[in-house]
């Protein structure tokens, strides 16, 4: 596996842009908590965030970690390949055990699962994940079937066939019964067939800035996101009349919100622009939020249910334990004993450079989120 010569825009807008993925997944989390504990109601304003702009967050990952695979590495023979699945494992498994054996235990101390046992514990890794992680079986699962992209023709039959695999899904979803049957699918099948065009989209995004398209040329950012908010009221308002199918209003909402996604921190971020205080206070930290918050969030209810607190120290707990709580935790990991290393690999790891000799992967695909 060599790695690539940076080119284009600097890749800090992916990084941004994966980070705020994480926040708003995790106020995801924190809205639907506290709808169901009755502190918010339901109204358009909710419906328009948990149906249109929720949806678009976690594709975010899938397109940020296929951009930085196609931009920083090159994979073009069976040992390079074996070489890059070497890390992928590492890098991809260890985040998903080392959260999936706490929330087990969180589960069964909670009452909300089985708890952990092997048999409970094989079905996680392997066969039906915990929330958020099932993300990393998927993720490895296309690196090892998506090679590198070498030509505009590779690149456009990838994308075709990611696009077929992605219709075909929600045809099928959109059918009478298809969500029961699809859901039949092994998971990595399922979300593999769901996720793998944003995937290979931002392989294909990356491959044209190699090939001197800037991100700049996608468009105004202020028409792209214009546009996407009436295509989101239009379409919320044709799903609710029974026009548009849930699968395909997201998959819709999904490619205009990335494309606006991209055209905007693309523009903010681009080479020679900077970075925000606030994303280098943060980068460092939001994978470690949106990977810990969900099982923090189950205690705190669990522990703070019998109790029923006033509405204003409930609210200011759930956000405390959802933001506050992982990065206090990641900060201790990475202080004692590297333990850091069980969220985020990516920033202990060394592999093989051009010239044979170890570096930190540092910038690699996914690490700041």
């Amino acid at each position: 596996m060599r790695r690539r010569s940076p080119r284009a825009t600097d890749t800090t807008w992916i990084y941004n842009l994966e980070s705020t993925a994480s926040l708003l997944l995790a106020l995801g989390s924190v809205v639907s908590a506290l709808v169901a504990r009755h502190v918010l109601s339901a109204g358009p304003v909710l419906d328009f965030w948990t149906r249109c702009l929720l949806p678009v967050q976690l594709p975010v990952f899938y397109f940020g970690y296929g951009y930085l695979y196609q931009r920083q590495w090159l994979v073009d023979s069976g040992r390079s390949w074996l070489v890059s699945m070497g890390r992928e494992l590492v890098y991809m498994l260890v985040p998903l055990a080392a959260v999936t054996v706490p929330t087990l235990l969180v589960d069964g101390w909670t009452g909300a699962g089985p708890g952990l046992s092997p048999a409970a514990l094989g079905r996680a890794l392997l066969v039906e994940p915990v929330v958020p992680v099932g993300f990393f079986l998927v993720a490895l699962a296309l690196y090892a079937v998506v090679p590198t992209l070498r030509s505009r023709r590779q690149a456009a039959l990838t994308v075709s066939v990611a696009a077929a695999l992605k219709v075909a899904l929600v045809v099928a979803q959109s059918l009478p019964g298809g969500q029961a049957a699809v859901a039949h699918l092994p998971y990595v099948v399922l979300n593999g067939c769901a996720n793998g065009i944003w995937f290979c989209g931002g392989m294909a995004l990356a491959a044209a800035e190699g090939d001197g398209r800037p991100l700049t040329a996608l468009g105004s950012p202020r028409a792209l996101w214009g546009a996407w908010a009436v295509a989101a009221v239009a379409l919320l308002w044709a799903s609710r009349a029974g026009l548009v199918a849930a699968p395909a209003m997201e998959a819709l909402l999904t490619t205009g919100g990335l494309w606006a996604a991209t055209a905007l921190y693309g523009r903010l971020f681009s080479a020679g622009r900077g970075q925000w205080g606030f994303f280098s206070a943060v980068d460092g930290y939001t994978k470690g939020i949106w990977l810990m918050h969900p099982m923090f969030l189950a205690v705190w209810f669990y522990l703070a249910g019998p109790a029923s607190p006033p509405v204003p120290l409930l609210v200011a707990g759930t956000l405390a334990v959802a933001y506050g709580l992982p990065v206090a935790v990641n900060v201790a990991m990475d202080r004692l004993w590297k333990l850091g290393f069980l969220v985020n690999p990516g920033r202990y790891l060394a592999i093989p450079a051009r010239g044979g000799t170890p570096h930190a992967t540092a910038g690699g695909p996914g690490d700041a989120a």
